[in-house]
């Protein structure tokens, strides 16, 4: 500190504590209040960034002196410090000067050192303030709190009456909550503290806004009257205590509900309220989609960024942080306002308590690891991709290690680009950088005590995280990243924002990051307007239309493309099918018209021989017109291997050799059986699987198998083929993305499970032969061999699409079974209990442009 400096300093800390001195004994609050400033600006710069006051940023604080020396009539350099007369004259001329001060002229004074304050905290050094973080127990949620709202929301999300228990999955259904991040965890005094959350039966028909208050202590009663910290009011418990979430999921009220935790359960309370959170039905949008599709402000970013960290920090010692935090993990739920749909600024986390696919590991101690915390290294590329406005583009690896040093590498890259990145002040990108930058030094966050037992989580779910390991990083987290953050967001943003939107882009579509022209990108899939809006909301009742949108506008561009550089061009051979089932009658009127009959390639009849198609059941022509009209580009080969489903056990020779016929002689890229054996019949799987393999083999791995699961419902095992490794097991829902009741539980061994619409077929398309064309699995199948369909033909255009180098080696995955079990994962919802919806036409249009689609297609490879 230079010696002027010190100086004012001084002068200002003297000023401070003679006017406190003189206000105590006048009595007079506004006096003390002035002194209170002057004391607390004279500490600020003592940690105040020279370089600011060198370049005069802080243009308040000369304003503030030149009026203290014209009140004290001493010129403060040089000062004669600790002088009695030059004391004494000070206080005297401070006396003469606040006696004659009227209550106006005090409060302006007082709003100037005011300003002066917050502008000092603005440019304070980041070194004295990542030096000096609060102490986190002022702000902390309570271990207690925490494991009951957890343990509440696992007991009481169990659903009781709408669709009963999943023994599929050895676990009940839950119904699907999401948890809203909070900026402001909790304040002082308080003996509650009060959680937001929405609940769904299913997130497609619609949300319930849901308050959640949990107790400080076991002990505290809540009654009529108990106001505090602005909890609701409170009464008497209504009988519906422990009855978990179901009643208030039936109804219809347009209110928010409002429980409190009390004895293990979280009790509703008979007390309803406005609505705070107004989701429309839906998935929401992912952080990774709002960075694409819509721009976030300066302090959209900073709260943003504090908020998702402050959670991650409350948390990170429970279940929830069982799984890495990415962008893909953050939701948004646009909000419908007098017909005017907008995203608020409210990022809410889902809540899942099944078994995590992904069983992220605390710490990791392979050899050659740049970066050996995996959760802190994701959170780094979030706020990476939060500062640059846009996600990064990711490489999938096939091992850990070189996943978790290429996740750096791209996290270091964009922490450049960030560097390079004008923002609106440089000292607010220096704090967010400096988060950033401790995130990626992983030695911030040891050194780990490897000596201890690994205990059981809050949950009781091990995951081998040590508790020690996991407190010091807890604590460290908070001081090197969450500080820094909730510094930037309370000093340079302050105030509320809560009722803040995001602002779509004026380009929907990444055309920089394609590489493009705008002209390239219109020739990609454009949706009409009247079928996708704004809201990014689209009908699930409009599926079978919304699927036909996308396959018109990929058949011109398949007509038009050549492939494997044989002058072979897709439009004669485009993408073929091949329907194992009972046959299809070319005269049903769905199918008898010239353009669709066109479609149909290939014939072959395993049980009467016939040379001309036939179906004397109807089962296979239900199949074929769900398939062709969902996917009206597929080229279709058709094999009958029995006559009807009642005596398909006695049809097992057949359907090997139709798996043959379709593989070798017809050269399909599908193969669609909806149909199955029981797993006792040992004979019938081991001729289907013989088969399944030679193909496997034959045509290294390049072909995709999809297979109904059955409908026996979830006291039975799924069919054969559907539990072959080699076969992607189908299941039904309805349009929403419900699964049917009729589902067999899950015994192929799979984590997830994959569900198509298989109700909610159109009427039209189930005329011909009613008896038989039932909502199913096997309606279900067709329809997901419509979206293998749909991506195969997309990933070739790609390339006339994007007129960028591509790896189009890695693409070719996707024309196995594991490519498409990939992309399956990447393109439905989880609907939870390891549950996950197909749905082809939200992928496409929640990815703006080809080249977003590209990365996601890519990734998932």
């Amino acid at each position: 500190m230079d010696s002027i400096l010190r100086q004012r300093q001084i002068f200002l800390e003297q000023l401070g504590y003679l006017i406190l001195e003189y206000g105590l004994d006048q009595e007079s609050l506004d006096t003390d209040f002035l002194g209170v400033q002057l004391l607390l600006i004279s500490e600020g710069l003592g940690t105040v960034n020279l370089e600011a006051l060198a370049n005069d940023d802080i243009l308040e604080l000369n304003k503030v002196i030149e009026k203290l020396v014209s009140i004290t009539k001493i010129a403060y350099i040089p000062l004669s410090l600790g002088s009695k007369v030059q004391t004494d004259l000070l206080r005297n001329n401070l006396a003469e000067y606040l006696k004659s001060l009227d209550h106006n002229e005090c409060q302006e004074l007082s709003k100037t050192c005011e300003g002066l304050v917050k502008a000092l905290q603005m440019h304070e050094s980041m070194q004295d303030i990542l030096a000096n973080p609060p102490k986190s127990e002022k702000i902390e949620y309570p271990m207690s709190v925490k494991r009951k709202l957890l343990s509440g929301l696992r007991n009481d999300s169990i659903c009781a009456s709408c669709v009963g228990l999943d023994e599929s999955q050895g676990s009940p259904q839950r119904h699907s909550t999401r948890l809203l991040l909070q900026q402001k965890p909790r304040e002082d005094n308080c003996d509650t503290i009060n959680f937001n959350a929405i609940i769904a039966r299913i997130p497609q028909e619609g949300w319930k806004d849901v308050g959640l208050s949990v107790p400080l202590e076991d002990s505290v009663e809540l009654s009529a009257g108990n106001d505090s910290c602005n909890s609701p009011n409170y009464g008497p418990e209504s009988n519906l205590g422990q009855i978990v979430f179901c009643p208030i999921l039936k109804d219809n009220d347009a209110a928010r509900s409002h429980f409190v935790f009390r004895n293990g359960h979280f009790s509703r309370l008979p007390n309803v309220q406005a609505l705070e959170q107004q989701p429309c039905p839906g998935s929401g949008i992912t952080l990774t989609a709002v960075l694409q599709q819509y721009t976030l402000e300066l302090k959209d970013k900073v709260k943003l960024a504090h908020t998702i960290a402050q959670t991650l920090w409350q948390f990170y010692d429970t279940e929830l942080l069982y799984r890495k935090w990415d962008s893909d993990c953050i939701l948004f739920m646009p909000e419908e306002h007098e017909g005017v749909q907008r995203v608020p600024i409210k990022p809410y986390v889902s809540i899942q308590f099944e078994a995590s696919e992904e069983n992220t590991d605390e710490y990791l101690s392979e050899a050659f690891l740049i970066h050996r915390y995996p959760r802190i290294l994701a959170f780094a590329i979030m706020l990476v991709e939060i500062g640059l406005g846009k996600p990064l583009q990711l490489e999938q690896c096939d091992n850990l290690v070189a996943q978790s040093n290429t996740d750096f590498e791209a996290a270091f890259l964009g922490l450049n680009d960030l560097k390079e990145t004008p923002w609106e002040n440089s000292l607010d990108k220096s704090a967010f950088i400096k988060a950033i930058e401790n995130c990626l030094e992983y030695k911030n966050f040891g050194p780990v005590d490897t000596t201890s037992a690994a205990v059981p989580s809050p949950a009781g779910n091990q995951d081998g995280r040590n508790s020690l390991q996991i407190d010091h990083t807890r604590r460290a987290f908070y001081d090197k990243v969450v500080w820094p953050l909730q510094w930037l967001a309370e000093v340079g943003f302050p105030g509320d924002q809560s009722g803040s939107y995001l602002r779509e882009n004026q380009r929907s579509l990444q055309v920089s990051r394609a590489s493009s022209t705008r002209k390239d990108l219109e020739e990609d899939i454009q949706f009409p307007p009247t079928e996708f809006h704004a809201s990014r909301y689209i009908n699930p009742k409009d599926w079978l239309r919304n699927l036909k949108a996308i396959n018109k506008e990929i058949h011109p561009k398949l007509q038009n493309l050549v492939v494997d550089g044989q002058g072979v061009r897709v439009g004669e051979r485009g993408i073929r099918v091949a329907i194992l089932d009972t046959g299809y009658d070319p005269k049903a009127p769905l199918l008898v018209d010239k353009s669709v009959a066109r479609r149909f390639k290939g014939w072959k009849d395993f049980v009467s021989g016939s040379d001309v198609p036939v179906d004397s059941f109807g089962h296979g022509t239900f199949m074929a017109t769900v398939l062709i009209h969902s996917a009206p580009i597929s080229e279709v080969h058709v094999a009958r291997v029995a006559e009807n489903t009642n005596n398909l056990d006695q049809c097992s020779h057949q359907v090997a050799e139709g798996i043959r016929w379709a593989a070798f002689e017809q050269n399909a890229d599908v193969i669609s059986m909806s149909f199955g054996f029981p797993a006792s019949d040992v004979e019938a799987c081991k001729r289907i699987s013989e088969a399944i393999e030679e193909v496997e083999m034959k045509r290294n791995g390049r072909i995709i198998f999809l297979a109904s699961a059955g409908n026996s419902g979830v006291y039975e095992d799924e069919t054969f083929p559907a539990t072959h490794q080699s076969v992607i097991s189908i299941r039904a829902t309805d349009c929403f993305g419900k699964f049917m009741k009729t589902h067999p539980r899950n015994s192929s061994g799979n984590s997830v499970v994959f569900g198509a619409v298989g109700d909610d077929i159109p009427p039209h398309l189930r005329e011909f032969y009613p008896e038989v064309s039932l909502p199913g699995t096997s309606a279900a199948t067709a329809v997901a061999a419509d979206t293998a369909v749909i991506m195969l033909a997309y990933v070739l255009i790609l390339p006339q699409l994007l007129k960028i180098e591509i790896q189009e080696h890695k693409l070719k995955l996707l024309w196995t079974t594991e490519g498409m079990r990939r992309m399956f994962m990447k393109m439905s919802d989880d609907m939870g209990q390891q549950q996950r919806f197909l749905d082809p036409v939200k992928f496409f249009y929640d990815k703006p442009g080809p080249f977003d689609r590209y990365c996601a297609i890519y990734d998932c490879l």
